[in-house]
């Protein structure tokens, strides 16, 4: 090979080498540009709400700055334009989006139709703040998963045994997490799906009768069929005030009406981890990530909890965020 050809043969090599790993570089730099920016629209609310989404926002943006990357914050009108929304996102570099409350999750939907050209979404989307089912959206339901339950009843209430619930077909996701969270702790479960209030009394009323003890409990779910705050709760409440029966809860309110314990978000923790799961979801943008309320703090009610003969240390009710009576 003389001299000349030798040249043109590394002269094309370069040129090839530096096409290439130019290619890569932009590829690269493409793609990091909205690596470090995550946006996060909230609704506009009055008390206690907005107090709410911001202790979220704080706890997503705490998550952020020790990851080194930046949240831009956006209130959400409820008449959004979701095509000026992308636009100004897609200004902005943002492809990874936090949303909270209703409006927020209807923005989910919505930006889940844009797409790019190999028809993976563009935009990364979790949704918080609200009491969801799975539906496609990917985000933290507002309703506690039930192994979190389970845990604070075994530590308030360590007798029981057995648990009693009906639930209508649109918690049966929650049920199925129920049912390997009961079999980790040793516990049994007593399930019934009802399609109406009238069944799940139907289904309380057998329960009563069947010669419950200290050893079984009544567990609410967040679920306005079977665990109606004007029709099934107050029937419960007062049968198990009669028969010394714990009665637990999903809904934060329940405590202060008369069960023994219910749950209630750690707003702060909750916005840590929809920044986690927002950073998960740019990693793998096809997956869909679903989750149970993972970041709780619990409420106790004491007068229920003396009338069932049950007596907690000072260390105990230093775990408990609310006691009522207040």
């Amino acid at each position: 090979m003389n001299a000349c050809l030798a040249n043109k043969l590394f002269f094309l090599v370069f040129l090839v080498t530096s096409l290439l790993l130019g290619g890569y570089a932009y590829a690269e730099n493409k793609t990091n540009k909205y690596a470090n920016k995550i946006a996060i629209f909230y609704p506009q609310a009055k008390e206690p709400y907005n107090s709410i989404y911001q202790n979220i926002i704080a706890g997503s943006i705490e998550a952020a700055n020790n990851n080194k990357i930046n949240i831009e914050k956006f209130i959400i009108k409820k008449n959004f334009n979701v095509e000026g929304i992308a636009k100004n996102l897609e200004q902005k570099h943002i492809n990874k989006v936090i949303v909270l409350g209703r409006s927020g999750w209807k923005l989910a939907k919505q930006l889940s139709k844009f797409t790019l050209d190999n028809q993976t979404n563009k935009f990364q989307v979790v949704s918080g703040a609200l009491p969801i089912n799975p539906n496609g959206v990917s985000g933290i339901s507002l309703i506690t998963d039930p192994a979190y339950l389970f845990h604070y009843l075994q530590q308030v209430a360590p007798n029981v045994k057995k648990i009693h619930a009906a639930y209508s077909k649109k918690n049966a996701w929650l049920i199925a997490l129920a049912k390997n969270a009961a079999q980790a702790k040793g516990l049994t479960l007593n399930l019934q799906q009802v399609i109406d209030t009238a069944e799940a009394i139907t289904f309380y009323q057998q329960v009563f009768a069947s010669g419950v003890s200290n050893k079984d409990a009544i567990w609410l779910p967040f679920d306005r069929i079977s665990s109606h705050d004007k029709i099934t709760l107050p029937l419960i409440l007062e049968k198990a005030w009669a028969k010394e029966i714990v009665v637990f809860s999903s809904k934060p309110s329940h405590a202060k009406r008369g069960a023994l314990f219910s749950t209630y978000p750690d707003n702060f923790a909750l916005g840590a981890h929809l920044f986690k799961m927002v950073q998960e979801l740019a990693q793998q943008p096809e997956q869909k990530n679903f989750a149970a309320l993972k970041s709780t703090l619990l409420a106790v009610n004491l007068r229920t909890a003396a009338h069932l003969g049950l007596k907690y240390s000072s260390e105990q009710q230093q775990l408990f965020k609310l006691t009522f009576p207040q």
